[in-house]
């Protein structure tokens, strides 16, 4: 099937959806929350395995920390905007708004996975239209398989904004849960 015919497709069963939903489309069980149904939007398909990285010994998986940070390369400001977040939301970490050529991030105290929690956020250089501007928008799910955590992570493009992950400084512990992610805002 070429593209055009998908695109069609894909727009025709789009136009059944109600109008006045507010939540874009899902696609690979990631959630748009920022855009109309109409609006296309770059989605990975994909989510990046997160390495691990072992703590000290402990008896079992539990709530745990999960420290979400940001590199902001993309030559101005940018504001964080929370869509879903499972557990308790201790705050940001300064410099807020997050400047150029600085890591920034925020920080949740997470519930034990039983047996997945998510953490869906985005960073933007414009928080009164984030989907008109340079956005990242991230969905951080961990998981508790057979007593082991491991963590995925999603992203959502806007603006031409490019929005990787920093493999070597994220990491989960696969005993506890506790998660260090880091991304790049370009």
């Amino acid at each position: 099937m070429t593209r055009n015919v998908k695109r069609f497709l894909a727009a025709s069963l789009l136009s059944l959806t109600p109008s006045i939903a507010l939540a874009g489309q899902a696609e690979f069980g990631f959630p748009d929350l920022l855009t109309q149904r109409d609006e296309y939007v770059s989605l990975r398909g994909e989510g990046v395995q997160v390495p691990t990285r072992r703590g000290p010994p402990v008896a079992s998986i539990g709530p745990a920390l999960e420290n979400l940070f940001v590199f902001n390369q993309t030559g101005l400001n940018i504001s964080l905007g929370l869509q879903v977040v499972t557990g308790t939301f201790n705050g940001v970490f300064t410099p807020y708004p997050v400047p150029t050529a600085t890591l920034g991030g925020f920080q949740v105290s997470a519930p034990a996975p039983a047996p997945l929690i998510a953490q869906q956020y985005y960073w933007t250089v414009d928080p009164a239209n984030p989907a008109g501007a340079k956005t990242c928008v991230w969905r951080v799910e961990v998981s508790d398989v057979a007593g082991v955590c491991s963590a995925q992570v999603f992203s959502g493009t806007y603006g031409g904004a490019v929005c990787t992950v920093d493999a070597v400084q994220s990491f989960i512990d696969p005993n506890t849960c506790q998660t260090q992610i880091v991304t790049n805002i370009l």
